[in-house]
């Protein structure tokens, strides 16, 4: 009988597959198949195409928030301070004297002098308003000490001719006391006295004195703002002779005007804004029109600034007492009493 010889390569091969048999009937036999196997991964997103829209998306606000308007300018009536108990101040120019002619080579140097009664006056205090020639006032502290007559000239020259001094007490908030022989009103000469001029002296006509405001009004001094005068050989009324007031400067459209028809009364500008305000003073008779004189239509300008220091050394000391009221211890230029606080500016 012939034995049959299988080669080593047929042994191996015959091997391996009985390997693999047992394998996969273990794997059967432990649930079978790929059933137990993991989901296969997420397929990766298709790229952007480049015709794709942009997302949109809303930008940051960087608008800023909006500013609450100002409020408008407003000019209303105050309360005047009650008047001076008696005696009440005076006020009288003892040099020049009335109709006084002075040499113009020497007007410069000549010297303005006061006599003051039952007006107690002190820096930063009650104080005296003296004006020449309707030009802004200068504020006399120490009422014993002569002026010259270029300190109240604005720098310019007292040209030939009549010439106007005009002087009266005010408080601390400069509000003028305007009681029986407070103002007094000097015209003097320059050079020569002329005749015919003289003839129209406007000291005998009416005449408006403009006092407050003034200059420029920094920080708290800016709020609450005063417009006070004098009137001479005049009568205020309704339906009479009466004082036009008109403001112009920013936040305003249009003139902010007022009318003063009874003596005393003071006025007060609100809500200034910063800048420049003009005003403009007018004594006018019945029928609204302008009566004639070289001190009846005034202008100033003044300046507002709101966030510029304040000038402490013009702040006023606590409401209270009349500062200018006569002391016993104290006369002009003495030791100030309570005053009332500044509303105004500096000098």
């Amino acid at each position: 009988m012939h034995q049959r010889h299988s080669s080593p390569g047929t042994f191996a091969s015959f091997a391996l597959l009985c390997s693999c048999a047992a394998i996969a009937a273990s794997a059967y036999a432990c649930g079978g198949g790929n059933d137990n196997l993991p989901p296969p991964p997420p397929p990766p997103p298709p790229p952007a195409s480049a015709s794709a829209a942009p997302v949109a998306t809303t930008p940051p606000d960087t608008t800023a928030p909006t500013k609450a308007p100002a409020p408008p300018v407003t000019i209303t009536p105050g309360a005047a301070s009650p008047d001076p108990a008696a005696p009440t101040p005076t006020v009288k120019i003892t040099a020049p004297t009335k109709d006084q002619v002075i040499d113009a080579a020497k007007v410069g140097e000549f010297a303005v002098k006061l006599d003051v009664k039952n007006w107690q006056t002190a820096k930063g205090s009650s104080h005296v308003h003296l004006i020449l020639d309707n030009k802004p006032y200068k504020a006399i502290y120490d009422t014993k000490e002569p002026v010259r007559l270029n300190e109240l000239a604005g720098g310019d020259a007292l040209a030939e001719g009549m010439h106007v001094l005009v002087a009266f007490p005010s408080r601390a908030n400069h509000e003028s006391v305007k009681t029986k022989d407070a103002l007094t009103i000097v015209p003097f000469w320059v050079g020569k006295k002329d005749a015919a001029a003289a003839k129209n002296d406007p000291t005998k006509k009416p005449m408006l004195i403009y006092s407050r405001p003034k200059g420029d009004y920094n920080g708290e001094m800016a709020n609450h703002v005063l417009v006070d005068f004098q009137v001479a050989n005049v009568t205020l009324a309704p339906s009479k002779e009466h004082v036009h007031v008109s403001v112009t400067g920013p936040n305003l459209d249009k003139p902010l005007e007022a009318t003063v028809d009874k003596f005393g009364t003071p006025l007060y500008i609100d809500n200034l804004q910063n800048g420049p305000y003009t005003l403009k003073l007018e004594l006018l008779d019945a029928d609204n029109k302008l009566i004639e004189g070289p001190w009846n239509s005034t202008k100033r300008t003044i300046k507002v600034d709101h966030d510029a220091p304040m000038d402490m050394s013009m702040a006023m000391p606590s409401a209270g007492a009349d500062a200018g009221a006569p002391a016993a211890d104290a006369g002009a230029g003495g030791k100030p009493g309570a005053g009332a606080k500044d509303a105004g500016a500096k000098k």
